[in-house]
């Protein structure tokens, strides 16, 4: 859900103006329906949903009386690839996830059990596993560096770090001391931009446990509870919840 405020409805419609003076075009007033989502516009913000899309996926692929289930991954479930099993088409199964690909864009929640193509093992080291840590945390730092940048143009310069939110502590460490030589030595020099960022006031790596990190959703199996506190935490709720 997005709201806007009324400074910002008068920067619309004075873009609207210009647009209309500029090229030829006609105001058809508030979306309702674009590329197969519905938009539901009201003063407690924006809603976005999928229904029609979702019915037909169903129906495309003879799913409508299938039993619904509260979560789309078991929890705990680990696939491993049969290499014994007989081989079949994957023609079906790569247009399932392809349309269920789609239907991320208002349900981000279903994303884990759409990538499970290939397996992989169960046990990380130690170096290996803070170095994933740590390319994660930059990457969303640079997400981050980018989004201020483009909110910069409409005159939304944020003041201040962009906290990001992590449940590595020792990652949250190297950010800020590089003198843990036992963890970084073996860690490419591209990581320390996290520090430099980090030193600057660009960013500001705080430490969030495992059960309020958003990202959990998108990378592992989840219990019902956790599921749907998480699932809250990111806005997606039905049209009668905001009611």
């Amino acid at each position: 859900m997005i709201l806007f405020t009324g400074s910002d409805n008068l920067m619309f419609e004075e873009f609207k103006k210009s647009m209309m003076v500029e090229f030829e075009m006609t105001d058809l007033g508030l979306m309702h329906y674009f590329l197969s989502i519905e938009v539901v516009q009201s003063t407690n913000g924006i809603f976005v949903s999928q229904k029609k899309y979702l019915r037909e996926v169903l129906d495309r692929f003879q799913m409508k009386d299938c039993n619904p289930v509260s979560t789309p991954t078991e929890f705990g479930l680990k696939l491993d690839k049969d290499h014994e099993g007989k081989k079949v088409d994957s023609t079906l199964y790569k247009q399932i996830v392809g349309s269920l690909m789609y239907l991320t864009a208002t349900r981000p929640d279903i994303m884990h059990s759409l990538f499970h193509g290939h397996p992989r093992s169960n046990l990380l080291s130690h170096c290996r596993l803070q170095k994933l840590n740590l390319f994660a945390a930059t990457a969303c730092a640079c997400q981050a560096i980018c989004l201020r940048k483009i909110l910069e143009e409409p005159h939304f310069k944020q003041v201040g770090a962009t906290t990001i939110f992590c449940d590595n502590n020792s990652t949250i460490k190297l950010s800020k001391n590089t003198v843990l030589h036992g963890i970084s030595k073996h860690i490419d020099v591209k990581y320390y931009f996290l520090r430099d960022l980090n030193n600057d006031g660009v960013i500001n790596l705080k430490y969030r446990r495992s059960e309020e990190q958003l990202a959990d959703l998108f990378t592992k199996p989840l219990k019902l509870l956790p599921f749907q506190y998480l699932r809250k935490l990111m806005g997606i709720c039905t049209l009668e919840n905001l009611a």
